[in-house]
């Protein structure tokens, strides 16, 4: 890394994935430190990383991926980054992902652009999406480069959101600070978006143009953390953000009722889409409530 940057790879990790060593030994080639912090599983203790610009942090409890990033986020700072990647476990990085995003940084503040983060542009094999000036819309927050400075603008994640739509918390309200996000548009990073079973139609898999189609499945009490954030999101910006607000919600929802009402578990699926919409409306954060855990099991 160059001396005017010190860039430390940011990671929640639950539940380790088996190749997460190797895969982090790849990051390192491209950053200064990693900072991996276990959100209560417990099984970041039996990983022999073997290098020590490696940290890792075990949190006692299962407290939210906004938590874990924040933790790290903390850590990244008392060891001196000016940048940090923030990372899922199960992503992967090109070689010149860092170097590349770093260098969309700094030719955006050449421009006089304020910007919050640089992008990847194709995310699990798939584009991501723009506003029509441009701008990345939504983008996840895995393989994001941003400077330490967005922080200290910006503030850390939501942790009263505990998973799902804390990076677009994050990103709108960097967005109506007047900040902006640019993309590397040939940029392409692997990773996990979800488990895609297969479209079955009377019981068959659907194959249509010779391919066999597939849903993006998750499960019960993720769509009900999907449906209640994004409802929240869509109550606290839509005066300072309606437009953002609006074509949010509709990308959710047709993935949402589309992914439920195909899914092999629909009535559940339904039934965790009534408990969001509820709890949403009710200003329920933090962790889902245990009766409505107990209920989509």
């Amino acid at each position: 890394m160059s001396t005017e940057h010190r860039i430390i790879a940011v990671v929640s990790v639950f539940h380790a994935p088996d190749d997460l060593r190797d895969r982090m030994l790849d990051v390192l080639d491209q950053v200064d430190a990693i900072v991996l912090v276990d959100d209560g599983s417990h099984t970041l203790e039996t990983i022999e990383f073997g290098d020590d610009r490696i940290h890792t942090v075990s949190s006692p409890t299962n407290r939210g991926i906004a938590a874990a990033l924040n933790t790290a986020v903390n850590r990244a700072r008392e060891l001196g980054a000016t940048h940090v990647v923030t990372l899922d476990q199960d992503s992967a990085l090109a070689p010149d992902h860092v170097a590349r995003l770093l260098a969309t940084l700094e030719r955006s503040q050449q421009d006089g652009a304020i910007v919050a983060a640089a992008v990847p542009g194709v995310v699990g094999g798939a584009p991501i999406l723009y506003l029509p000036d441009g701008q990345p819309f939504d983008p996840i927050q895995s393989g994001q480069v941003v400077p330490m400075a967005t922080f200290d603008r910006v503030g850390l994640f939501n942790e009263d959101l505990f998973i799902d739509a804390v990076d677009s918390d994050f990103t709108v309200r960097a967005v109506t600070m007047g900040m902006e996000f640019r993309a590397d548009r040939g940029l392409h990073m692997a990773h996990e978006l979800g488990e895609l079973v297969p479209l079955k139609v009377f019981g068959r898999h659907l194959v249509l143009g010779g391919k066999p189609r597939h849903v993006l499945y998750h499960s019960p009490a993720r769509t009900y953390y999907m449906v209640r954030n994004s409802l929240w999101l869509a109550q606290t910006y839509r005066d300072q953000a309606r437009d953002w607000t609006r074509l949010r919600n509709r990308k959710l929802w047709e993935m949402v009722i589309g992914g439920s009402l195909l899914a092999p578990d629909r009535a559940v699926q339904l039934r965790a889409i009534r408990w969001g919409r509820r709890d949403a409306r009710r200003g329920v954060l933090g962790r889902i409530p245990a009766e409505v855990q107990a209920r989509l099991r």
